[in-house]
């Protein structure tokens, strides 16, 4: 995870790039910062008629809004996999303490953990500067880069890298931006960041399709299952059966689990403040 976060620092310093591949090593380099918006809708409850995943899992329920408007490609496969009943009855097969836990796909006769038959299956990472890795995304994984396959993951929190130093050096980073309301939306979007809780080193490294709104405690638990040096839970813990609803107005939505609710301390802010930077 700090390889990846180092080398985000340099796709920061990238950002400003105009041209970008179908595939970039890093989905932010091909992000516009300047059209972000600044309402981070991960954090707001779901719409009435939103289409959402109903997780029943042995430690209790999680509910996800699903985002086709972002990910139209990855949602519109998830659902059909859900409705076939593949993720029913799955194992927890990859744990980082505190950080995430990884299900959905299959060892096959080699004994691999694989979440594909062969690379038709493959779906093309859809990027969005609208969704990010906060507390609770549902996001799609691969061992291939820039893909995703039946496999998916949760993410918690990089308690070990997204500390107040680092999101100062994030920060640092971006502030030789020279278009202001780029490096001001940069600048906020960490803030953020430290405020919420997540998994930074995520960030343009796949598909987000989905948040959680209900059962963030059901995550956390999830993140702590035992495992091995490996990163293999060591304990079965069971994905029981995944449905897929819509959320209606009334419907219970938790209060979301902000990692540092008063953001970064007073003596260690650096740079521009959130408060000058928020754009008019």
């Amino acid at each position: 995870m700090k390889k990846i976060f180092t080398a985000l620092l340099a796709v920061i310093g990238a950002v400003t790039l105009t041209s970008c591949s179908t595939a970039p090593p890093n989905g932010m380099m091909s992000y516009d910062f300047k059209s972000m918006s600044m309402d981070f809708i991960q954090l707001s409850p779901p719409k009435d008629g939103d289409k959402i995943a109903v997780f029943d899992t042995d430690y209790g329920e999680i509910r996800v809004v699903l985002y086709e408007e972002y990910a139209p490609v990855k949602v519109r496969s998830f659902i059909e996999k859900v409705n076939e009943g593949v993720y029913n009855d799955m194992e927890i097969k990859g744990v980082r303490n505190d950080t995430y836990f990884l299900t959905g796909g299959f060892d096959n006769s080699k004994g691999q953990y694989i979440g594909r038959l062969d690379n038709t299956e493959l779906l093309a990472n859809e990027y969005t500067p609208e969704l990010w890795p906060f507390r609770g995304a549902l996001m799609g994984f691969s061992e291939r880069s820039g893909f995703s396959d039946a496999r998916w993951f949760m993410c918690w929190d990089d308690k070990e890298n997204l500390t107040a130093d680092a999101v100062n050096e994030l920060k640092s980073s971006a502030a030789t931006i020279e278009d202001n309301e780029q490096r001001s939306k940069m600048l906020a979007l960490f803030d953020k960041f430290y405020e919420v809780g997540g998994v930074f080193g995520m960030a343009g490294e796949c598909t987000i399709f989905g948040q959680t709104y209900l059962g963030f405690d059901v995550v956390e638990k999830l993140t702590h299952i035992p495992a091995d040096d490996q990163g293999l839970a060591t304990a079965e813990v069971m994905i029981k059966k995944v449905t897929i609803s819509q959320f209606k107005d009334g419907d219970k939505v938790d209060e979301f689990p902000m990692a540092h609710p008063d953001g970064l301390p007073e003596d260690n802010k650096t740079g521009e403040s959130s408060s000058d930077t928020q754009p008019e």
